[in-house]
């Protein structure tokens, strides 16, 4: 059983986000061509499978159930179609786009971390080709702009979702996740030793970083916006917080990095340091509002807080080196969704609202504590266990702790135990012990 102690959130809070989880099981399986336990969104979202819910439940979920983990990928390879697309959900019909459209791609990085923490074989190159099929899915003509490169959306491949018409919009969010993609796909190769299929991604991933950078960016106000194919413009109205996802990989030139920050800390905008963290349209954008109640569509992605917004964010300022940002987003994000796993929450209340017990809040819950907080990577393939943790400013002093976590990285399987205390000149104290599994 997996303890911590974690000023902000509690042992109670904490099982019960794994309580969530259980809750979004799937009460009846074969389920539209999955065969294995999966998890559903929550709430009345009833029992079927999405592209990114069912995803996202593994970022935590892992650490609980490394096996239900790797069955969920082997179910999206069952419904994979012959093209490499992933439906964006169990039924594949969305009003008359029937079989046209998927998901924001974050099954890439949440496969690769489940990848990491198996021994499994077979499963990493059934996994791979999955994911080569998926990626050259969303690279090919269907949803690339032939004139810039740059790959569009409708519907949910993008939030706000609320383009309808194909190779109309290229957001940045679907964007950059094409582009993480890519590295993905890189980093898998590698370890795989397939060398020319990690030079191809790599190209991949280099191109798609410079059309990001070439034809999302306004230099004008130093953000990054959807670009509309047909009008040949960026949609500089919608200033919206998937601009900081270029941090992801270190997308983002250096350069460009202090006018993204300014963004991301100022009141007018995403307003980090605020009284709860962060919005995700500007409170600058004329399309700012607040949902109240049911989830409504895309409007709901105009203002209100999601941990799967701030999970995207936090990462990509560590990978880029922003730890001190990081660590504060990701805990804010811990603290206020703590206790209260709900779809989304309102940026002036606090008040959770959507499905109250949502799966993908409660599995990037853990994740955030886990992952981000302590920086737990269970790396089999390096064959150890990284413990590196990025405790936020307010913490000063306090010491946070984590056991019972198991592992396996470097040997037989064992439980994980973790104290860290950041001090007063910003250093980390850690101590850490791998003791056997209970017999």
């Amino acid at each position: 059983m997996i303890r911590i102690d974690l000023p902000g959130t509690s042992q109670e809070d904490f099982d019960d986000a794994i309580a969530v989880l259980e809750e979004c099981k799937a009460k009846t399986i074969p389920c539209f061509g999955f065969i294995y336990p999966f998890m559903g969104p929550g709430g009345q979202y009833g029992n079927c499978w999405w592209e990114r819910d069912t995803a996202l439940t593994l970022s935590g979920y892992k650490w609980i159930d490394l096996d239900f983990a790797e069955n969920v990928l082997r179910n999206f390879m069952l419904v994979q179609k012959p093209n490499g697309r992933i439906p964006l959900w169990g039924p594949d019909r969305v009003g008359d786009y029937d079989e046209e459209l998927s998901a924001v791609p974050v099954i890439f990085e949440v496969a690769l971390k489940v990848l990491k923490m198996s021994d499994d074989a077979d499963l990493l190159r059934e996994t791979y080709g999955m994911l080569c099929g998926y990626l050259n899915w969303w690279l090919s003509d269907v949803k690339r702009d032939p004139a810039t490169g740059l790959v569009c959306g409708i519907f949910e491949e993008s939030d706000p979702s609320d383009f309808r018409d194909q190779l109309t919009a290229a957001p940045v969010d679907l964007n950059v996740q094409v582009c993480v993609g890519a590295d993905v796909l890189r980093e898998i190769a590698e370890h795989m030793g397939l060398k020319d299929d990690a030079a191809h991604w790599k190209q991949v991933f280099c191109s798609m970083r410079d059309i990001i950078n070439e034809y999302l960016f306004d230099p004008e106000s130093g953000g990054y916006y959807t670009y509309l194919v047909k009008e040949k413009r960026l949609q500089t109205e919608r200033i919206y917080n998937s601009m900081l996802d270029t941090f992801k990989r270190n997308i983002v030139p250096e350069e460009r990095r202090a006018g993204l920050i300014r963004f991301l800390e100022a009141k007018e905008h995403f307003d980090l340091h605020g009284k709860y963290a962060i919005v995700t349209a500007s409170h600058s954008s004329p399309e700012y509002q607040e949902t109240v109640g049911v989830y409504k569509g895309w409007t709901s992605w105009s203002g209100n807080i999601w941990t799967f917004r701030n999970e995207i964010i936090a990462t990509g300022l560590r990978e880029a080196g922003e730890n001190e940002l990081a660590a504060e987003l990701a805990y804010r994000t811990i603290i206020e969704f703590s206790g209260n796993y709900a779809e989304f929450l309102s940026p002036s209340t606090g008040i959770g609202h959507g499905v109250e017990r949502y799966g993908w809040t409660a599995s990037q819950y853990i994740q955030l504590i886990i992952e981000e907080i302590f920086g737990i990577k269970d790396d089999h393939w390096n064959g150890n266990v990284i413990v590196a943790p990025n405790i936020p400013e307010v913490l000063t002093g306090r010491e946070i702790s984590l056991s019972g976590l198991t592992v396996s990285a470097g040997g037989e399987k064992g439980e994980l135990s973790v104290r860290a205390i950041r001090l007063a000149d910003g250093s980390v104290k850690v101590e850490k012990e791998i003791r056997p599994l209970p017999l």
